[in-house]
C-alpha cells in the first residue's frame, strides 16, 4: 500500500491512496472462509461449501468493506502521524462507482482542508470593558411583573388595552406598501407594556381583534435578538427582510397579574425559599445578577474575539469547507442545505470556526483542558442541585452514581457538559490574560451594547462542530 500527498498550498492538500492486490487478498480470503464455513447450502455438508462458491456469493461486498476499512485506517494514521491539523473530514475526489476486481490495483485521491498554522498572545496590554449590569429596582420590578404575567389569568378580550398581549400574523410588505409576493410572514405575540416606542405603542392601542395594520417591528424590538425571535428570522438574516409589516390581529388576551403571594413565589423561586415579598424581591435580584454575570462573560469573551480576529487575519480553505459543508448539509433528510445556504450564511461560519480555531490553539498553548474525571464531578454537581431544586435532601452515592452513569451514556449531554467547563476555563484564562476595566451599566443600555447581527443561520444549527479540542 502506497499514500502520497501533494500540497497545493499551505491551506489545501491532495492525498493519493494505492491498494494493491497483496495489500488485500489476504484479508479478503479469510473473512470468505470464515463465511464459508458458516454457510449452509443444499447438496453440501455444513462447512463444506466450496471457496469458489463463497466467493461469488459475497466477495465483491467482502472486498468493498475491506477497501473501505483499509481506507479509513490508512488515511487517519497519515493524517495523525504527520500531525496534520485537519478542518473537517477528508473528501474523495473522483468519485465514480467502482468496479470490483480481485487482481485489480485500486488508486483513491482525497482533498484535504488544512488550518492555518498560527500563535495566539493576550497581555495586559489588551484591555477591554468588563461589564457589570446594574439590577436596580426598575429591573426587578420587571421580572417580577413579568412573573406575575406569565402566571397570571388570561381572558381574551375584543380591543387591545395597554398591558394587553397581542397574538398576530405578520406579512412582509413591498416598496408598494402591499404584500409581497413570496415574502416572508410568520406568527407572533406582542405585549403592549413592553414596547417602548410611545408612537408605536399608541398606534396599536384600541385596535380591535381582525383589525390589519402597519407596522415597523424594528419599532416594537428591543434589540436584535428580539426582532429575530419576532419574525422567526435568524439574526444573520435581519438585512434582507423589509423595514415594514402588515399585522393582523388574530386575538387580544388580557392578562390579570397573579397576586404576590406564597403560591406564586413557590412557583418561580421553588417551595418556601421565600415567603414575603422582600425575599421574594431579594432571591430574583441574586438569581439575576448570576443569570448577567454569565450574559457579561458571553459579551467580554465576544469583545476579546473580535479582537483576536482582527489580529490574526486567518484565512481558511474557504472552496473545501464550502464543499464540505455542501455534502455534509446534503445527508440531513429533514432540512437539506443548499449552496444558496452557505452562500447567505458562510462569512458568519467562517467567523464561527475561525474563533474555534483560534481558541483551540489557546487551549493547546496554556495546557486548558478537561478530562472526563471532571465532567463526571459537575454532572454529580447539576444532579446534586436537581435533587435540591425539588426540595429533596442528600442524596446517597450510589443512587447518585447511578444517575450519573446514566446520564454519561448519552454522547450529546457529555459534549454540553464539556462545552460548559471548556468555556469556563477559557473565561477565566481571559480574564487572568488581559486588564479588564469594569464599567457598570443598566440592563437595557448592556442589550444595546450586546445586540449584534453576528448569528447563527439555518444551516449552523444542523452542522456540528469541525473541530474538537
Amino acid at each position: 500500500m502506497n499514500i502520497t500527498q501533494e500540497n497545493i498550498d499551505e491551506l489545501n492538500a491532495k492525498v493519493t491512496i494505492e491498494i494493491e492486490p497483496s495489500d488485500y487478498e489476504n484479508s479478503v480470503k479469510s473473512i470468505l472462509d470464515g463465511h464459508r464455513k458458516k454457510m449452509t447450502l443444499q447438496g453440501f455438508r455444513p462447512g463444506k461449501v466450496p471457496f469458489g462458491v463463497a466467493k461469488k456469493m459475497y466477495g465483491k461486498s467482502v472486498l468493498a468493506e475491506e477497501l473501505n476499512r483499509m481506507l479509513s485506517e490508512k488515511l487517519n494514521s497519515h493524517i495523525k502521524d504527520n500531525e496534520l491539523n485537519i478542518i473537517g473530514q477528508p473528501l474523495p475526489e473522483d468519485v465514480e462507482e467502482l468496479e470490483l476486481d480481485f487482481n485489480k490495483t485500486f488508486q483513491f485521491k482525497y482533498q484535504l482542508g488544512i488550518a492555518p498554522a498560527f500563535e495566539v498572545e493576550l497581555t495586559a496590554k489588551d484591555k477591554f470593558n468588563n461589564f457589570k449590569i446594574n439590577v436596580d429596582d426598575e429591573l426587578v420590578d420587571k421580572y417580577v411583573k413579568d412573573f406575575q404575567r406569565r402566571h397570571g389569568n388570561s381572558t381574551e378580550v375584543d380591543k387591545v388595552g395597554a398591558e394587553d398581549l397581542i397574538y398576530g400574523t405578520i406579512h412582509e410588505l413591498g416598496k408598494d406598501g402591499k404584500r409581497k409576493e413570496g415574502g416572508h410572514h410568520n406568527h407572533t405575540a406582542i405585549a403592549i407594556d413592553y414596547l417602548e416606542n410611545k408612537d408605536a405603542k399608541k398606534k396599536l392601542i384600541g385596535l380591535e381583534k381582525g383589525a390589519i395594520t402597519k407596522i415597523e417591528p424594528a419599532k416594537l424590538a428591543k434589540g436584535d435578538v428580539d426582532l429575530s425571535q419576532m419574525l422567526g428570522v435568524p439574526v444573520s438574516e435581519l438585512e434582507t427582510v423589509a423595514k415594514e409589516y402588515e399585522l393582523t390581529i388574530n386575538s387580544i388576551n388580557n392578562i390579570e397579574l397573579h397576586e404576590l403571594n406564597a403560591e406564586l413565589f413557590d412557583k418561580v423561586v421553588g417551595p418556601g425559599n421565600a415567603k414575603t415579598v422582600e425575599e421574594f424581591r431579594t432571591k430574583i435580584s441574586l438569581d439575576l445578577e448570576n443569570y448577567l454575570k454569565g450574559d457579561t462573560e458571553k459579551k467580554l469573551r465576544r469583545d476579546i474575539h473580535d479582537k483576536l480576529l482582527e489580529r490574526q487575519k486567518l484565512n481558511l480553505p474557504d472552496e473545501f469547507i464550502k464543499r464540505w459543508l455542501l455534502e455534509q448539509g446534503a445527508q440531513n433528510p429533514e432540512k437539506p442545505i443548499s449552496q444558496e445556504d452557505i452562500d447567505r450564511e458562510y462569512a458568519d461560519y467562517s467567523r464561527m470556526l475561525k474563533v474555534q480555531l483560534i481558541e483551540s490553539q489557546i487551549a493547546k498553548q496554556n495546557d486548558i483542558k478537561v478530562e472526563f474525571t471532571d465532567i463526571q464531578a459537575r454532572v454529580k454537581e447539576n444532579i446534586k442541585a436537581q435533587f435540591a431544586s425539588f426540595g429533596q435532601g442528600e442524596v446517597e452515592d450510589s443512587m447518585l452514581d447511578q444517575f450519573a452513569q446514566n446520564f454519561l451514556q448519552k454522547e450529546e449531554e457529555v459534549r454540553k457538559v464539556y462545552d460548559q467547563l471548556l468555556d469556563e476555563r477559557l473565561t477565566d484564562y481571559y480574564k487572568n490574560a488581559v486588564k479588564l476595566q469594569e464599567k457598570e451599566v443598566t440592563f437595557d443600555e448592556f442589550v444595546k451594547l450586546a445586540s449584534t447581527k453576528a448569528g447563527k443561520g439555518k444551516f449552523m444549527d444542523q452542522v456540528s462542530n469541525l473541530l474538537k479540542f
